[in-house]
């Protein structure tokens, strides 16, 4: 899927391997894409993400990006992410409708509940993000599915806090997403691929600090 500048994989996970950008961009396209698909159930959005950041990591790295990779992550992490996949599906419901509500005029206390629906709504996708990136962490431990996940929404509230530079780059990704569907709603497509990589970049970047 991947066209790397160096075709010989790093020798150490610590050392930059050099990406053709066109590539990466061009993977980001496709795994947003992928992601999105993955996501369409809405209780497999946390599976799909974490599936999405996987394979973004491994790109940058220079492992395997296949679409078969992708997919063989999806379903490693679907058990155990049900809780968190309900959750996440109950509150995007309930903000959509509140946001559709608000449109029309007919939000009561339109006002307050507005932007504190945004922020809530803002803060919970960073927290999602968080913990999609940190599941890959766990994944590989000797524990049940529904333990790397708990471990990972531990380690996704604990970075949300700590690393407050990333959560706002994470924040900047999630407005200049906004950004793309308000100038033209078919840009839905690029918001997966705009999240994962965020997701990937600041994952990388509090790794290297």
């Amino acid at each position: 899927m991947s066209v790397m500048d160096s075709t010989t994989p790093a020798p150490s996970h610590h050392e930059p391997v050099p990406v053709n950008r066109f590539a990466l961009f061009s993977e980001t396209l496709l795994a947003g894409v992928l992601v999105l698909v993955l996501s369409l159930p809405l209780v497999t959005i946390p599976a799909a993400y974490a599936a999405g950041i996987a394979h973004l990591e491994r790109h940058l790295s220079g492992r395997d990006d296949s679409v078969r990779g992708l997919w063989g992550t999806f379903k490693a992490a679907l058990p155990g992410s049900w809780k968190l996949g309900i959750t996440t599906a109950a509150a995007a419901v309930v903000i959509v409708l509140n946001l559709l509500l608000a449109w029309v005029g007919q939000l009561p206390g339109r006002e307050v509940v507005l932007p504190a629906t945004l922020v809530l709504a803002a803060a919970g996708a960073i927290l999602l993000l968080r913990t999609a990136a940190a599941w890959s962490e766990f994944a590989g431990a000797p524990t049940d599915a529904r333990t790397a996940w708990r471990s990972a929404f531990e380690a996704g509230q604990a970075l949300s806090l700590k690393d407050w530079s990333g959560s706002l780059l994470l924040a900047a990704a999630l407005f200049g997403a906004v950004v793309f569907v308000w100038m033209l709603a078919a840009l839905f497509v690029v918001v997966p691929g705009t999240l994962i990589l965020g997701a990937a970049a600041v994952k990388l970047r509090s790794t290297r600090a």
